[in-house]
């Protein structure tokens, strides 16, 4: 080889030995941090995990199931208690802010709102999480492994969960009673505030009103209550008595159209009576769908989804009788709406 082209390729391997000496603490460096922000990623999501339970754990003990009632200590004492039995990057959480208030579900951006408040139909009592890895949180940052060797020993990491009980949307098949409500007859019997609401009490026996639901052929607009074939246009006795025992075959939501099919419809209060609490108790705790009117054959749209304890019904007297309940089974439910008695299992709306 030429002196020259032996020259040039020393060069040459000198330059790309330098080249290398120079970019290696680069790719180090690059290496490293790619292999601690991995790291980091997994403690975040471990934390993410944690601050979700702890929300939820709250959330569930937002209610007392026997009265209704908001429990907003009992809630944080909850939440508070399950961070502790979680763990991130190996150790046990130790410490993490928690928060009680009140999550508007159509609010964007939303943001819990604090005690105290006047809540609206779309106002949630809802618990929130944070969880902190720093410096004077949870045993400091997350720690690193290769960019210590840069002066970097940890990562700062911070997550945040919201959960609260919700009142469905939607119910899925089989869990909508056959029987629209006038709304307005609604709100006579259900006091929608604060969340998440409760039947109106009758003062005489300090318990909710008993009334009787039955066609606008024998009671008033707002004291009365139709028969519904749900999504078929069917004015059919039978149709509807295999909806009361089957309920809705299809899911059914907030501001659907089902039809309203007028008529007393006789035989079908002894269905129910068969049915109540004074009958196999089969049908005592209905969800039924409340509408704008029920006085005429028509499409209406749903206004909400309402829980009804039904104790009775009269073939005689042509009539349901029933109270507003809380204690609607929501296991065929989804969706969010406003809180019409039926709640649905907490879950994380952040």
């Amino acid at each position: 080889m030429p002196r020259q082209q032996r020259t040039d390729a020393c060069a040459e391997k000198g330059a790309v030995t330098l080249m290398t000496a120079l970019m290696l603490p680069l790719l180090m460096a690059a290496g490293a941090f790619a292999i601690d922000l991995a790291h980091a990623h997994v403690v975040r999501s471990e934390m993410q995990n944690d601050a979700d339970a702890a929300a939820l754990a709250g959330a569930h003990a937002l209610i007392d199931p026997a009265t209704g009632q908001l429990q907003w200590g009992a809630a944080s004492a909850q939440a508070t208690q399950a961070i502790a039995l979680n763990r991130a990057a190996g150790r046990t959480l130790v410490d993490g802010e928690v928060q009680t208030g009140y999550w508007n579900l159509q609010a964007s951006p939303a943001s819990l709102q604090g005690l105290p408040m006047t809540p609206g139909a779309w106002d949630v009592p809802a618990v929130s999480v944070r969880l902190f890895k720093n410096q004077a949180n949870n045993d400091g940052p997350a720690p690193t492994f290769l960019a210590r060797l840069w002066g970097v020993l940890g990562i700062d990491l911070q997550v945040s969960a919201v959960a609260a009980p919700s009142s469905p949307g939607l119910m899925l098949p089989g869990g909508l009673f056959p029987l629209a409500m006038a709304d307005c007859m609604y709100r006579d019997y259900w006091n929608t505030t604060p969340f998440p609401g409760s039947p109106r009490l009758d003062p005489a026996t300090g318990k909710p009103y008993v009334f009787k639901l039955g066609s606008s052929y024998h009671y008033g607009a707002c004291s009365s209550a139709e028969w519904t074939s749900l999504l078929d246009d069917k004015n059919d006795v039978s149709f509807i008595r295999n909806l009361i025992d089957t309920g809705n075959p299809v899911a059914v939501g907030m501001g659907q159209d089902i039809w309203i099919e007028p008529g007393t419809k006789t035989s079908l209060y002894q269905t129910v009576q068969g049915c109540s609490a004074a009958g196999d108790r089969s049908c005592e705790y209905v969800v039924v769908p409340t509408v704008s009117q029920v006085d005429t054959h028509a499409h209406a749209a749903v206004q909400g989804l309402a829980c009804l304890h039904i104790l009775d019904a009269s073939t005689s007297g042509k009539y349901v009788l029933a109270e507003m309940s809380t204690q609607c089974p929501s296991r065929l439910t989804g969706g969010v709406g406003p809180s019409y008695g039926v709640l649905a299992p907490p879950s994380l709306v952040r």
